[in-house]
């Protein structure tokens, strides 16, 4: 438990924990919003694990580049984050870009995401076909940073921006540059 002590715990070697853990390494890439190169869809599953057995289904961990592949084809997401004092994070819709592998979205100045998610944070996003019971999920975890810089916002190409669904302006950019990417993706045998 974090903030506790267990003496227990320091006889034995194994100390307690006194605060937070570290965040995630960012990548040492360019944080740049110049245009990446894709895949083709043949390529997506470059390197996989099977990790299920019998004949309904199995699973494939994706590599990076795959699972950027497939967060480049949703325009939706969700990005979680904690507010101090409560026991678990928040999670929210967004609507996003990916725009050189960086998450970019708006939000509200006064907004929960504003207020609360610059700093580290996570965003996940899907596609399942319930019917077919196949689909992928790719879950990325780094920094949220407000963008506010003016050379930074014009490097955004034309037409990318985010365009959110909920009513109200949503003038505010924010960008997430993943640390830490996976991603699986579940079909039939």
């Amino acid at each position: 438990m974090v903030g506790t002590s267990d003496a227990g715990a320091a006889e034995d070697g194994r100390g307690s924990v006194t605060g937070p853990g570290s965040p995630p390494e960012q990548r040492t890439a360019s944080e740049g919003f110049a245009g990446t190169e894709r895949l083709r869809e043949g390529e997506r599953r470059s390197l996989g694990a099977d990790l299920s057995t019998g004949g309904q289904g199995s699973f494939t961990v994706l590599e990076r580049q795959a699972c950027l592949n497939l967060l480049a084809t949703r325009d939706i997401g969700r990005v979680a984050f904690t507010i101090d004092g409560d026991a678990a994070p928040t999670v929210l819709p967004i609507n996003y870009s990916l725009i050189n592998d960086t998450i970019v979205f708006r939000s509200t100045l006064a907004g929960t995401i504003m207020r609360y998610a610059r700093g580290y944070a996570a965003f996940q996003v899907d596609h399942l076909d319930e019917e077919r019971r196949e689909g992928w999920s790719v879950l990325c975890s780094g920094r949220c940073r407000w963008v506010r810089d003016d050379g930074e916002l014009e490097r955004i190409p034309q037409g990318r921006m985010p365009q959110p669904w909920a009513a109200g302006p949503r003038d505010q950019v924010l960008k997430i540059v993943p640390a830490r990417i996976s991603g699986r993706e579940i079909h039939r045998s």
